[in-house]
């Protein structure tokens, strides 16, 4: 199945890694992706679901296609996990593990936090392999062995990801545009 926006949109996202805040949750890039979102949000609001949904404006835009309208196009991790739900493209964090097979670049991964009650971050999945994941992520810190999740950095960075830093309930969005 082809699926020129995902794959676009982290292509482009791979491009920007790096890409820091001036301040906190704001900046020029980090103003950009949180105008994306639909309402829009001012600085400094979280940001990963932004960049996100800027990628996939962004690749869709330049592609000259609309990707499903059904989708949502918020700035809020919860949203994206109850339409992947209800439209059939939520994978576990539990079925991954059985078959990273089924996770492809582009794909979404949501982070689960239980003291949140909630998914609470999201990035773009690089790669999946039976070991875990590579994953491009916004408002995260720089990679680091054995960090949990950070959902407060400071940019956008290329991470390696165990499936167990999903939590008990994260898993994937699967984006098949």
């Amino acid at each position: 199945m082809s699926r020129p926006i995902a794959t676009l949109a982290l292509e482009l996202a791979l491009k920007n890694v790096g890409v820091q805040e001036e301040g906190n949750n704001a900046g020029r890039a980090v103003g950009s992706y949180l105008a994306s979102c639909i309402p829009p949000l001012p600085a400094g609001n979280p940001w990963c679901v932004a960049h996100v949904r800027y990628r996939l404006k962004q690749a869709a835009t330049q592609l000259g296609i609309v990707y499903d309208e059904t989708m949502p196009r918020t700035g809020y991790t919860p949203d994206y996990y109850n339409w992947a739900v209800e439209n059939n493209k939520w994978i576990s964090r539990k079925k991954a593990e059985e078959r990273p097979e089924l996770i492809r670049p582009g794909d979404l991964c949501l982070f689960y936090f239980s003291q949140m009650g909630r998914h609470a971050h999201m990035g773009m999945v690089v790669d999946a392999t039976t070991n875990g994941i590579s994953t491009v992520e916004g408002n995260t810190s720089p990679p680091k062995i054995g960090t949990a999740v950070e959902r407060e950095g400071d940019g956008l960075y290329k991470k390696y990801r165990s499936f167990a830093s999903l939590g008990s309930k994260g898993g994937f969005v699967l984006l098949d545009f």
